[in-house]
């Protein structure tokens, strides 16, 4: 009898024991991945100033692993190259303002479906990065990105992808079982057309002379083109 609870207390103190060590484990796991969420950041916020003031060609994978004190190859470990550097710019910054209610909260009309209701502080950002956005534009294919098909080539990021659209879509749907927005069109196609809508107004923008190029222009410009497409996703208007 005493040489069973003998047993039993060894083999539970061999079980505390990895459990301690599985938890420092994880622990030590979850402080790693930290760390290195925290690099990643760095290295965005220092492209995001460099772009933010110099051509493409004038920023230096040098100049960031300085700032950042860290080798070419750590770097590379995170990034294959700068264009993929300045596409996770833009992407993370996506991420971050992709903040919807509930997917069918708040639906009343097209606008409020379609809209995201954090749009001045997307349009204000679009603004003061018109810089770094041009560089985007020019020297990545992340712009382009929304005119591929259901194919996507391997190894290419989207602007959008479809963890990004799907809020929208569930409430494009919701809004045509409303009667909201007229129901022949499929809901994936509705935000398809919003989206290429909005990135060839941002390009547009973009290519515009900065002397031209003021907020304001491009925040007209975008109330009335969507004015326009929303007239015809109108359910009277097929």
């Amino acid at each position: 009898m005493a040489e069973s609870k003998a047993e039993g207390k060894v083999e539970g103190m061999a079980e505390d024991k990895a459990g301690v060590k599985a938890e420092g484990k994880r622990a030590e796991m979850s402080l790693r991945e930290r760390k290195k969420q925290q690099m990643r950041q760095t290295l965005l916020d220092i492209a995001e100033e460099l772009f933010s003031t110099l051509p493409f060609e004038e920023v230096m994978v040098d100049e960031i692993t300085a700032r950042a004190n860290i080798s070419q190859k750590t770097f590379f470990n995170y990034f294959p190259s700068k264009a993929q550097l300045l596409e996770e710019l833009l992407l993370s910054w996506l991420r971050q303002v992709n903040l919807w209610p509930l997917h069918t909260e708040g639906v009343t009309d097209i606008r409020s479906a379609l809209v995201p209701p954090n749009l001045p502080q997307i349009q204000e950002w679009v603004i003061a990065h018109r810089h770094v956005l041009q560089i985007i534009m020019r020297h990545t294919e992340l712009f382009s990105s929304v005119y591929y098909s259901s194919q996507v080539p391997a190894g290419k990021n989207l602007l959008f992808p479809p963890e990004y659209r799907q809020p929208r879509v569930d409430r494009v749907k919701w809004a045509q079982e409303l009667g909201l927005i007229r129901g022949d069109i499929a809901p994936q196609l509705v935000c398809e057309m919003y989206d290429l809508l909005r990135v060839d107004i941002v390009q547009r923008w973009l290519c515009m002379p900065d002397e031209q190029a003021n907020g304001e222009i491009y925040k007209r410009t975008y109330e009335e083109m969507v004015a326009i497409f929303f007239r015809g996703l109108q359910p009277d208007s097929n």
